[in-house]
């Protein structure tokens, strides 16, 4: 793979920012004028006993930087910038990204706005925490709409569906 000495004006950076601070990053690279993007995605995780879903970067804690005449002449202000840690170089000039993989990403991220990662995946070991089943282990099968899942239960050898609330169930 060859690498280009100089980026494409349209070509995209990549800034590492600091542990969570890619929100900051972005806010701060974008008052000083400059063009960022940072991939997002819906993501459900579990807290206080519910499923609650959260939206998180898709390359956690690296945001994009669009590479143009302002940039080239304050990659000081870039790399000093609240929240960055580094900016991302092979040698001495910074890691060029191509704008069509920028592009389809966007396109991507747009496509996918309404979805969220599951928590549960099929096949997960699940604990019922309550209910009738309260503390029983099932095996988890598919969402049923935005709250609801199906699990399945090991009753007499043979797996039966229950369908239950997702926030009664714990991972194993």
């Amino acid at each position: 793979m060859k690498y280009k000495k100089k980026a494409n004006l349209k070509d995209w950076w990549v800034v590492q920012s600091k542990s969570h601070a890619e929100d900051k990053v972005v806010s701060q690279l974008n008052n000083q004028g400059f063009t960022t993007y940072c991939p997002m995605y819906r993501k459900e995780f579990h807290r206080g006993g519910q499923i609650k879903i959260k939206t998180t970067p898709l390359f956690p804690r690296y945001v994009f930087i669009q590479t143009n005449q302002h940039a080239r002449e304050a990659i000081h202000v870039i790399r000093s910038t609240y929240g960055v840690s580094m900016l991302l170089k092979i040698g001495e000039e910074p890691t060029s990204v191509p704008n069509q993989i920028i592009d389809d990403l966007k396109s991507i991220e747009t496509q996918h706005t309404t979805e969220a990662e599951s928590y549960f995946n099929a096949g997960d070991t699940v604990k019922i925490t309550e209910g009738l089943y309260q503390g029983l282990e099932a095996i988890y099968e598919m969402d049923e709409g935005l709250e609801r899942v199906v699990v399945l239960l090991n009753i007499l050898n043979k797996n039966t569906p229950l369908h239950i609330n997702k926030n009664q169930l714990l991972k194993v």
